[in-house]
């Protein structure tokens, strides 16, 4: 008895989803998950094979000789440009200078007085302008202490009006104030009847020379430098940024005394330049000029740029930068510098640390 194929019996959706999800599903999942984990360990997690720091440039502001920070005009993190004034110098006792100069004038009178009965023609032009340098030393002189005397009268007025002085102390400094204010203005006179003296006997032609005078105007010309750099220096002086940048560090404010050459405040500048990179022991391979690098920031949102290597060290030399391990025992941590240009469009900041990879010529 001949029967009849039966018809197949459908399969619901239903059914066949859940026999997809049950065998096929996990699988999927579980590759596509190693794809995304290897794809960000490959970009994010991978370990570089040595890291560079972004370096750009930066200035040191130091103090040109021993004073006073009368003014600082600046605040950190203040944006400056080049020329920008920073801080108003005063010198702290600007006497000292110029008494070296009035005892080398002193020797060097003492010097011509014998000469002086027998060549008094060919040192009248020289004894007058020694009588007018000295003359420019007193009122040298006498500016500085005017100077003082304005500094202690600004203060003493500003404690008066608080009441914290008395009036008799305040009259004080005011009168001493208007004493030197008029010895300056008198000196100003002396200098310049003096100044016109020596033109008008410079022009007469009674001027001599012989071995001894021309030896005494060199004295007397080298005093005279002298003596302009000393009357340079009794003047505050304003320092200016060297450079356009961000004020960092401050190491003094206004009011201290500092030292020759101590630094004032330092300026960093926005714009990178370089990265620079150092080479522990044992070195992991050796580096040359030219070849690629691969930069790759630490940021949330990870950069990649290939650069490549602008020059290289010849010796192992101390870490300076941000890369520096510091060791209990003190001793500076070494590694051979290479310098990486930056790549065009890589955003980064001046002391950011990146990892770097060479890249394979092949």
């Amino acid at each position: 008895m001949n029967r009849e194929p039966l018809p197949p019996i459908p399969v619901p959706p239903a059914l066949r989803w859940r026999e997809f999800r049950v065998r096929f599903l996990p699988i999927l999942l579980f590759l596509a998950a190693l794809g995304g984990v290897s794809l960000i360990w490959e970009r994010n997690v991978s370990a570089p094979m040595f890291v560079g720091a972004v370096e750009g440039r930066s200035a040191q502001v130091a103090s040109p000789y021993a004073g006073k920070i009368l003014f600082l005009k600046v605040d950190r993190f203040q944006t400056v440009t080049k020329g920008t004034p920073l801080a108003v110098l005063e010198p702290t006792d600007p006497r000292l200078a110029l008494a070296v100069v009035q005892s080398e004038l002193d020797v060097i009178r003492a010097k011509l007085d014998p000469y002086l009965s027998r060549q008094r023609n060919a040192t009248d032009y020289e004894q007058l302008r020694m009588d007018w340098l000295g003359q420019r030393v007193d009122l040298a002189t006498a500016r500085a202490n005017l100077q003082g005397a304005r500094d202690e009268l600004y203060r003493e007025k500003a404690l008066h009006e608080q009441k914290l002085v008395s009036d008799t102390i305040y009259e004080q400094a005011a009168t001493l104030e208007g004493a030197l204010a008029a010895e300056v203005l008198e000196r100003s006179n002396l200098v310049q009847m003096a100044e016109a003296d020596l033109k008008q006997l410079d022009s007469s032609g009674s001027r001599q020379t012989d071995s001894f005078t021309d030896a005494l105007a060199a004295s007397l010309q080298a005093e005279e430098q002298k003596l302009k750099a000393a009357a340079a220096g009794t003047e505050p002086v304003t320092l200016v940024a060297p450079m356009a940048g961000v004020v960092g560090v401050i190491y003094h404010q206004a009011g201290e005394n500092i030292p020759e050459g101590d630094p004032i405040l330092i300026i960093t500048g926005t714009e990178p330049e370089r990265i620079v990179a150092y080479l522990r022991q044992p070195v992991p391979f050796e580096p040359k000029v030219g070849e690629q690098v691969e930069v790759r920031t630490r940021t949330f949102q990870r950069q990649i740029s290939l650069a490549h290597i602008n020059s290289v060290g010849a010796q192992f030399e101390p870490i300076t930068n941000v890369l520096a391990v510091a060791r209990p025992s003190g001793t500076f941590d070494f590694g051979l510098p290479v310098e990486i240009t930056l790549p065009p469009g890589l955003k980064v900041r001046p002391g950011e640390v990146v990892d770097l990879s060479m890249v394979s010529q092949d």
